[in-house]
C-alpha cells in the first residue's frame, strides 16, 4: 500500500474521520512481527496512550475495556523474546499450521474466492496487487487493514477537496461486513480457548496481551461498521 498523507485537519469533522484512518494503520501495525520498538512500546504503555488519544476524537463512543488498557500494557519484567515466541506460536507456526493464523483464507471455505475479490477490492480502488510481489499474502489482516486506513484517508481527501465522500464509506462497510469481520471473531474464540489451557512454558502475559488486542480489534471493527451504516442510511 502507498504511503498517504492529508491537509491540515481544519474541522472537527476532518479531525473524526483523520482519526479513524490513523486507527487502522494502526491496527495494521499492531499485527506485524514484533520488533524492538513495537515490545518498548507495548511495555511503557505507549501503545494504550496511542489508542486512547485517537478513540478520543472519533465520530461516536468507543472506549477502551479495563481489560484491554491492563492487558495492553506488558509488565516490565516479560522479557522481549517472550513476545516474539508467543506471536510466532500463536500466529505463524504449529503442526499443521499456526492456530490463530493471521489470514482469511485459513477461517473460510471459499479461500479461493476470497483471494480473488481482495485483489479486485485493492485494484479497483487504484491500489496494484499481484499475488507472490508483496511480502503480505491479500488476506492478512495487516493488509486488510492497510486497505481499510487508505479508504478511510480517501474519504477524508473527498471530505476536504468538497467530494462526496458516500462511494468510499459503503466501500469501507462492504469490505468491512465481507471480510475482516467475517472471520475476526473466530481469531477471538480460538485465542480464548488458549487462553483457558495455557501450555506450561507459555508467557502468560503475552497472550493475554494478543488476546486483548484481537478483541479490541472485533469491536472497534463491530462499531466502525455500525457508524458507517448510520451515515449511508441518513
Amino acid at each position: 500500500m502507498e504511503d498517504i498523507q492529508s491537509k491540515p485537519l481544519s474541522t472537527e469533522m476532518e479531525r473524526h474521520s483523520g482519526n479513524r484512518s490513523r486507527l487502522y494503520s494502526m491496527f495494521a501495525e499492531v499485527y506485524r512481527y514484533p520488533d524492538e520498538s513495537f515490545r518498548r512500546q507495548t511495555k511503557q504503555g505507549d501503545l494504550v496512550q496511542a489508542l486512547e488519544a485517537l478513540l478520543a476524537e472519533i465520530p461516536y463512543d468507543f472506549a477502551l475495556e479495563e481489560s484491554e488498557r491492563k492487558g495492553l500494557t506488558l509488565p516490565g519484567w516479560v522479557e522481549e523474546e517472550e513476545i516474539e515466541v508467543e506471536f510466532v506460536r500463536l500466529f505463524e507456526s504449529g503442526p499443521g499450521g499456526p492456530p490463530c493464523a493471521l489470514v482469511e483464507g485459513a477461517w473460510r471455505e471459499d479461500r479461493k474466492v476470497v483471494l480473488k475479490e481482495l485483489i479486485l477490492f485493492y485494484n479497483h480502488f487504484g491500489l496494484s496487487y499481484a499475488e507472490g510481489a508483496q511480502d503480505e499474502r491479500p488476506d492478512h489482516i495487516c493488509l486488510e487493514m492497510e486497505f481499510l486506513h487508505y479508504l478511510t484517508f480517501k474519504e477524508l481527501q473527498a471530505m476536504q477537496t468538497g467530494a462526496d465522500p458516500s462511494s468510499y464509506r459503503r466501500a469501507q462497510r462492504d469490505f468491512l461486513e465481507r471480510h475482516p469481520l467475517a472471520w475476526i471473531g473466530q481469531v477471538s474464540e480460538r485465542l480464548e480457548k488458549i487462553y483457558e489451557r495455557l501450555p506450561e512454558d507459555a508467557c502468560h502475559e503475552a497472550i493475554v496481551f494478543y488476546r486483548e488486542l484481537v478483541k479490541l480489534t472485533c469491536r472497534f471493527l463491530g462499531a466502525d461498521l455500525a457508524h458507517l451504516q448510520t451515515l449511508l442510511s441518513a
